[in-house]
């Protein structure tokens, strides 16, 4: 009687189990790729939403006409982003789902007037969006980076989000923001943000970078920390992936010599004398000679130099974009968290005036490179027309 009994219950829930109360079919929803928020007039939120249109062949979507682009965008506005969101079915006729947003892309006049992370609350409370959407600041209005047309990639949102990690991982002009890091980086001890900064290229029409970095403070941006000086940013924060170091050739102005990072690794650790701080850096670097163009390494000695060379070039690229942090007060390597971390009573004391103190801390930068190969080709120019 018993089993009878637990049969008919195991059974009653199977019953429940294949119900669709919640489904979803993919023809009613439209999926967003990509957003676009600008400040519009009288204080109202203009909304660009780029949806995802299937073209022709494929499934599941109904289906496009041949010809026609990935693209749609949609225009909303009002005064709230939460609003401005519910009106895209007006235009649509389908409801907007978030679930696959690749990119939030927000102007640089609203950056500058709100904070950015109460803009975009809505996205950390529905269930919908994902905390690994990039967030990016355009340079001008955020709507005309989405009425670009994708490079090589069906849409834009997607050709955004590859410009940023290739920048970040391969070119190090760029930093990995998302809204998960962005939430880890605003609501941190200090709360300076770096936030990646997209431009149209100034030569090459309908050309995007994502290169450069826009710095916030207080959740507002305040000033911008150009794409050479992020290589220096990403190294102190240990978040180096790969990338080259240029040595200027002695006496020749136009001629660099290369090496590519291989492996960095940075420790960094501000020490606490009295009221004052003292950061000291030592990081370590494995490279591969990329190109030669005035120098030869034919002896231990002269490997030596060499070496030298790029380690005191790290070492300026370094001091270089301190310098720039130090003088608009923009504490985004984090050394005041290090300090809230290790003395949270020593912090609580010096909080208040920190800026005033990150502008005027030494550093000790130390720099050890090691070059592991010279390429295919003995460590001298591999062809030259100068006689020896």
């Amino acid at each position: 009687m018993k089993k009878c009994m637990i049969l008919i219950f195991l059974s009653a829930i199977l019953l429940m189990l294949p119900g669709c109360w919640n489904k979803e079919e993919l023809d009613e929803s439209g999926f967003v790729m990509a957003l676009a928020i600008d400040q519009g007039k009288g204080g109202e939120l203009e909304l660009t939403t780029q949806m995802y249109r299937p073209t022709a062949g494929e499934k599941g979507g109904g289906g496009g006409s041949p010809g026609q682009t990935a693209n749609l965008l949609i225009k909303t506005k009002d005064d709230s982003i939460f609003e401005a969101v519910r009106d895209i079915p007006i235009h649509l006729g389908r409801k907007a789902k978030f679930s696959h947003m690749r990119i939030i892309v927000i102007g640089e006049k609203l950056a500058r007037a709100t904070d950015v992370g109460r803009l975009i609350d809505l996205f950390y409370r529905d269930h919908e969006p994902r905390h690994t959407i990039s967030i990016m600041i355009a340079k001008g209005r955020a709507d005309k980076i989405l009425e670009n047309t994708p490079a090589i990639e069906q849409t834009i949102g997607q050709q955004l989000l590859l410009t940023k990690v290739v920048a970040y991982k391969n070119a190090a002009k760029s930093m990995d923001t998302t809204l998960l890091k962005l939430a880890l980086m605003m609501n941190s001890p200090h709360g300076d943000t770096a936030i990646t900064y997209v431009y149209e290229d100034k030569k090459e029409k309908n050309v995007l970078n994502a290169a450069g970095l826009a710095l916030l403070k207080k959740g507002k941006m305040k000033s911008i920390l150009p794409s050479k000086k992020v290589e220096g940013l990403i190294m102190l924060r240990n978040e180096f992936k790969s990338g080259v170091v240029e040595v200027p050739c002695p006496g020749k102005k136009l001629e660099t010599e290369s090496v590519e990072v291989l492996n960095l690794g940075t420790k960094m650790k501000p020490k606490l004398v009295g009221d004052k701080v003292k950061v000291q850096v030592k990081t370590k670097v494995d490279a591969a000679i990329g190109e030669m163009r005035c120098t030869e390494i034919k002896t231990r000695k002269d490997e030596a130099e060499f070496t030298h060379k790029v380690e005191e070039q790290i070492k300026k690229q370094m001091l270089e974009t301190i310098s720039i942090l130090q003088k608009n007060k923009m504490d985004v390597i984090e050394i005041g968290n290090k300090i809230a971390s290790s003395n949270p009573k020593k912090w609580e004391k010096m909080k208040d005036t920190w800026d005033k103190q990150f502008a005027e801390l030494p550093f000790d930068i130390q720099v050890k490179v090691k070059i592991l190969t010279t390429g295919t080709v003995i460590g001298k120019p591999a062809v030259s027309g100068e006689k020896k």
